[in-house]
């Protein structure tokens, strides 16, 4: 049963603008227990903790969070379906599940530290376009199983980012150790291609797997002073489609693994087993 819906505190700020009798709002909450952000609602940041040993759950329906954004802490649940958020941070081992809304605004951020997760499904929007990051640090994580990320996705320390299905408008960058799964999905780059360092495995697992290095050509200006962009298509293991723009060629880099599905592999295994007993059996007329 849900627990009362707490505000420990509510802080109001008034911000006189250019003209004296102009003022505008900015109010700052923290949840501690249970709650809603709804239709009509409107706060210039919001804190979201636990209650030991109780966890915080808040369901976000609507309204907007402005500047400087909404901030996620301990192992609290944020579960968005609706509104805006201008930036998010998250902490600790907290969640934030977006089925809808906006997420991250143009110019915005989000930023994932420790071993927080969020989760972008279908319905659900991260902003930001070309000056719009989401910076993974540390162990955080950041699954895709649908939406659209129109932003730049950067991991660094051992982040992981796990592509379901979803379209990624900026790509993704990786950095230092982290990690890059793709199981599904439609992953754009927006300039030229990315680099991949040694350290950061890419793990791409599917079938039917084509690696184009020269696929399309991209200019800013002048068609003349362009680059070519690479290409990788594919399927994962329950059919849904790979495009990969921009990433290196996987065969002249070992850390980018193009994993066959589970069949696949057991039908190869099959064959090399039948190649070995069949070249292992005596021929008749061996000896005459």
């Amino acid at each position: 049963m849900r627990r009362i819906f707490a505000i420990r505190w509510i802080f109001v700020v008034l911000v006189v603008l250019v003209y004296p009798a102009t003022v505008s709002y900015a109010t700052i909450i923290a949840f501690y227990s249970d709650g809603v952000i709804q239709k009509g609602d409107t706060y210039g940041k919001v804190d979201v903790y636990d209650t030991p040993p109780a966890h915080t759950t808040v369901d976000m329906t609507g309204g907007q969070v402005n500047k400087p954004g909404m901030f996620t802490y301990d192992a609290t649940t944020v579960n968005i379906s609706g509104g805006y958020v201008n930036s998010l941070s998250t902490y600790g081992s907290s969640i934030v599940n977006i089925l809808g809304g906006s997420v991250c605004d143009y110019g915005s951020y989000l930023i994932s530290h420790d071993l927080s997760t969020v989760n972008l499904y279908e319905g659900g929007t991260l902003h930001g376009l070309s000056f719009g990051e989401f910076i993974l640090q540390d162990s955080s994580v950041f699954n895709i199983y649908g939406g659209d990320a129109l932003l730049f996705v950067m991991p660094f320390d051992f982040g992981v980012v796990n592509v379901y299905n979803g379209y990624i408008y900026g790509g993704i960058e990786p950095h230092e150790y982290s990690t890059i799964n793709v199981y599904g999905g439609y992953i754009d780059v927006f300039g030229e291609n990315i680099l991949v360092p040694e350290t950061a495995p890419v793990n791409i697992y599917g079938y039917g797997f084509d690696y184009e290095p020269e696929a399309d050509w991209r200019y800013w200006d002048d068609p003349a002073n362009g680059w070519w962009v690479s290409k990788l298509t594919g399927y994962g293991f329950n059919g849904t489609p790979i495009i990969y723009w921009g990433l290196p060629d996987p065969s002249t880099h070992p850390n980018i693994r193009l994993i066959p599905e589970p069949t696949t592999v057991m039908f190869l295994l099959a064959g090399a087993m039948f190649l070995v007993r069949k070249n292992s059996k005596p021929r008749k007329n061996e000896g005459r």
